[in-house]
């Protein structure tokens, strides 16, 4: 769900070719989803295929939605591109009706209504189905930098939602179960790209039991 304003959509180059820290993200998402690929599996806010494609890439079959229509058009592009468009249903919204094994997302929950959508994701959830999304955890003082010099607050100000009690709260009190909150990358992952060592401890700091409150970005698995 980019928006066509003061945030750019992600290049084509960028869903293909993802900076090391971005393929650290998605693979810890790729491991808390089933091996088996002919489970529904929905990207939320899948916007040009930040995630979908690499789903499709390991041979998963992905529902994508998405509000905006340009996001729409580059993802059915790109996964053409790739040879796995037969794998890919694109929609704007959720089809009635329609229970999924897996909601997935990256940078999408912190734009939305957490209480409306997160009952929402519950009742698209086959029982025992689960969330998994990836979002900027709030208590990481770099995401405020960030905002301030080069982003929209109206926009990103949603971030404050994302925090490890408040997620918790909210979603126990939607009804989910086995809620897992981890940690990922305590210090900006980007500057560590260039030495794997480095890259390893911040990943490792990341997830540490009191760091994890501070860390880079969250992890958001959760069962219904």
């Amino acid at each position: 769900m980019l928006k066509d304003n003061n945030l750019k959509y992600y290049s084509e180059e960028k869903i293909l070719n993802p900076p090391l820290h971005v393929r650290d993200e998605i693979d810890l998402i790729l491991k808390y989803l089933t091996k088996n690929k002919k489970k529904n599996i929905v990207d939320f806010g899948s916007g040009g295929g930040r995630l979908t494609i690499p789903l499709l890439q390991n041979g998963y079959k992905v529902i994508a939605i998405d509000t905006d229509e340009k996001s729409r058009e580059q993802l059915l592009k790109t996964a053409i591109k790739i040879g796995k468009n037969k794998n890919l249903q694109i929609y704007k919204k959720f089809p009635k009706g329609k229970k999924y094994d897996y909601i997935l997302g990256t940078d999408i929950i912190h734009h939305i209504d957490i209480d409306k959508y997160f009952k929402l994701f519950n009742n698209h959830l086959k029982k025992g189905g689960k969330i998994i999304f990836s979002e900027p955890n709030s208590w990481n003082i770099s995401w405020w930098i960030f905002i301030l010099l080069f982003l929209d607050w109206k926009q990103e100000r949603g971030i404050i939602q994302i925090n490890n009690f408040n997620l918790i709260k909210r979603l126990k009190l939607i009804g989910f179960k086995n809620i897992k909150i981890m940690g990922l990358f305590f210090l900006p992952p980007m500057i560590f790209n260039w030495s794997p060592l480095l890259r390893k401890i911040n990943i490792f700091l990341g997830d540490l039991p009191l760091l994890k409150l501070f860390a880079f970005r969250y992890i958001i698995v959760a069962q219904r």
